[in-house]
Order: structure tokens, then C-alpha cells, then sequence
């Protein structure tokens, strides 16, 4: 018997939440794919936009809104 151990991706905790549960990436990229917009209308990530900055969020919390970096 082989035994596979997958891990769940990681989530940071939202800091006025307290949870990881409706955290979500952000993903920035300058082609837009149609499997990031369904997985966008499913709530699986967030679109960011073309470029990405230094500073800018890549998590969004869908219960409070907070977008923070990890």
C-alpha cells in the first residue's frame, strides 16, 4: 500500500479575522486566462490587475475585504 501524503495549499490568517478559511490569492498576470475567470466567479482567487508592485496585496479575505501581504 503506498501512502501519499498531500499537504493543503498554504493560507495566511486574515489579522481582523482571525481565520484562513475565506482567504483567497490575488493574481496578477498580463494574459488573461479564462480558467482564472471561472476560478474568479467560483471564489477561488481574486484578479489583481496587469503588474504587480512591491507593496501590493497578494491575499484577499472575502469575509472582511482586508487585502494584505503575507
Amino acid at each position: 500500500m503506498v501512502r501519499i501524503n498531500q499537504r493543503k495549499p498554504f493560507r495566511p490568517r486574515c489579522k481582523y479575522c482571525r481565520t484562513n478559511r475565506y482567504v483567497i490569492p490575488i493574481v496578477y498576470g498580463l494574459r488573461l486566462e479564462e480558467e482564472w475567470l471561472q476560478k474568479e466567479e467560483a471564489g477561488q482567487i481574486r484578479l489583481g490587475g496587469v503588474a504587480r508592485s512591491v507593496d501590493a496585496p497578494n491575499w484577499h479575505c472575502s469575509k472582511c475585504g482586508n487585502e494584505f501581504l503575507r
